[in-house]
């Protein structure tokens, strides 16, 4: 013990060194917060590309009137559906190029999530998927909650074809009157 703090010095020191550290207990109980925000309903509002020239461009598969919800339980399940709402109708039976359409203006999957609090990232693990590759992958989705929206942003893959660079998704949660 040093004379010049006496007992009441150190234990103070260390008391400040308790508080500041995080605890498991808060650590779960901020994780717990962090999920309460996430289970819901959510509801598209925009998408955006930008890319290596600078551009910027809506998310191609969706186009500029992208629709979509995104679903997150409590339980730790999620669903995810984007589309193109100007995708053509299809004719009684469909050609192939609407069958073609319709796939490439659409997104969705769906499976268990994760949520990593410390470094603002939501991880989603598709048990079900629109494109069979999907299925058992981890996708990561660094997220932040601004102005009653959610919002994942992230710089895009390595092996991104179309020169994007980073990509956001916006989202609104609704409320139907319950």
């Amino acid at each position: 013990m040093h004379k010049r703090f006496g007992w009441w010095g150190c234990a103070a020191v260390a008391a400040i060194f308790i508080a500041i550290l995080p605890a498991p207990g808060r650590q779960a109980q901020d994780a717990a917060n962090v999920q309460r925000q996430f289970v819901g309903t959510w509801k598209l509002v925009s998408t955006e590309e930008k890319l290596k020239d600078g551009s910027v461009r809506p998310y191609k598969e969706v186009g500029p009137k992208g629709a979509g919800y995104l679903i997150y339980s409590a339980g730790g399940t999620m669903c995810a559906e984007l589309m193109n709402s100007e995708r053509p109708k299809w004719d009684d039976p469909p050609t192939a190029e609407q069958k073609v359409a319709a796939i490439e203006g659409f997104v969705a999957y769906c499976g268990h999530y994760e949520i990593d609090p410390a470094k603002q990232v939501m991880w989603h693990y598709p048990d079900v998927a629109w494109k069979p590759n999907y299925v058992g992958t981890k996708q990561a989705r660094p997220y932040r909650f601004a102005g009653g929206h959610l919002i994942f942003s992230d710089k895009a893959a390595p092996d991104d074809k179309d020169d994007v660079v980073q990509w956001t998704i916006t989202w609104e949660k609704v409320n139907y009157g319950r």
